[in-house]
């Protein structure tokens, strides 16, 4: 027996090392497995007369794009090859179960969510004024004009800024956090002053103050930001919405409260070559699959944040603006016609199925 311990001894380090290198050859082959993650809100809106479409590189994540296969199951629209696509049908009113289930190269199961389709009527009950802040995604788009002639006029958009019935609060280059600080808002380089929710006698945004300073009381409030100010971590955006929509509940306790999800950007050629007017690079260092992950980080935040919350409603234009085709020649943030009549139809749908 003691002959035996030495031997005894040596096999167990042996032992030891092997499982000590299989569980270090374990966490380095980790490092490099692709990730795959996902986002799908759990209702999903399209009016009568509008469609909506939801495109499956938007819906997903991956480290390695190549070798995933997304399958939508609903009993209204089509599963096509990029995307999952419905038109808004009379006929087809009412709410049906959608699942979408994506698989990995063997046809094995890697993630699977299910969502409600509500397809509901394009008539709205009553006439609404929307306000809806934000930065160059909502500084003067023809967005705003297609949903009010949409709604035959039943929605107009109101702030200080813009024209009679689509005026807005939108301001391009401005961050959530630009929001809730003394920000000074210059238009082809003329001051238009502080922007109007701050408040100077408490040093904060103040949907109160905004009001009498204005004299704007509309009946929704849309909040559309997050492209600038763009990071890994989504929290100092997700924290400056929640400091707003706190602020805003503290004065108005019923008021409907939509959150748009920004959008992802173009492809790398738009990313790459969009330059400002002195000829340097625009978005300098930035590349398309870290730009996807931040604005997929960003839209589960605000999931987590605002998905449960009373009144507040988040529209997932995100998962539904077409970033492959949809933006203007040598422009990777800015949509062209075809992206601002995408916005137009997500909007007025999520409208018609939660204004009452």
């Amino acid at each position: 027996m003691n002959k035996l311990r030495p031997l005894l001894a040596v096999f167990a380090l042996l032992l030891a090392g092997m499982l000590f290198w299989n569980i270090t050859l374990q966490r380095e082959l980790a490092k490099y497995k692709p990730q795959v993650e996902a986002y799908l809100p759990e209702d999903l809106y399209v009016a009568v007369g509008s469609t909506i479409e939801i495109y499956n590189d938007q819906v997903a994540w991956a480290g390695v794009r190549e070798g995933y296969s997304f399958n939508w199951d609903c009993a209204v629209g089509e599963n096509l090859a990029d995307r999952f696509s419905v038109t808004g049908k009379e006929e087809q009113l009412g709410d049906y179960p959608l699942t979408l289930t994506i698989y990995d190269y063997n046809v094995n199961e890697v993630l699977s969510f299910k969502s409600t389709l509500h397809v509901v009527e394009e008539v709205l009950e009553g006439e609404y004024s929307i306000l809806n802040m934000g930065d160059s995604l909502s500084n003067g788009r023809e967005w705003y004009r297609t949903i009010y002639h949409r709604s035959d006029g039943q929605i107009t958009f109101t702030g200080t800024r813009g024209w009679t019935r689509y005026s807005h609060e939108g301001r391009s280059g401005f961050s959530a956090e630009d929001y809730l600080n003394p920000t000074e808002y210059f238009s082809d380089g003329v001051s238009e002053g502080i922007q109007p929710f701050y408040d100077p006698v408490q040093e904060m945004f103040d949907w109160n103050y905004y009001k009498l300073f204005t004299g704007k009381d509309p009946d929704v409030i849309q909040i559309f930001l997050g492209t600038n100010g763009l990071e890994d971590d989504p929290s100092k955006t997700v924290d400056a919405i929640a400091q707003m929509v706190k602020n805003i509940r503290r004065h108005d306790k019923e008021i409907p409260i939509y959150l748009v999800n920004t959008i992802y950007w173009a492809d790398q050629e738009k990313i790459g070559t969009m330059v400002r007017q002195d000829g340097t690079a625009f978005l300098q260092g930035e590349f398309k699959n870290r730009c996807d992950k931040r604005i997929m980080d960003l839209m589960r935040a605000m999931d987590k944040r605002f998905g449960k919350m009373d009144g507040v409603t988040l529209i997932p234009l995100a998962l539904m603006h077409n970033s492959r085709e949809n933006f203007q020649a040598g422009d990777a943030l800015h949509p062209a016609e075809a992206g601002d009549q995408q916005f137009a139809e997500v909007m007025y749908s999520v409208y018609c199925g939660t204004l009452e």
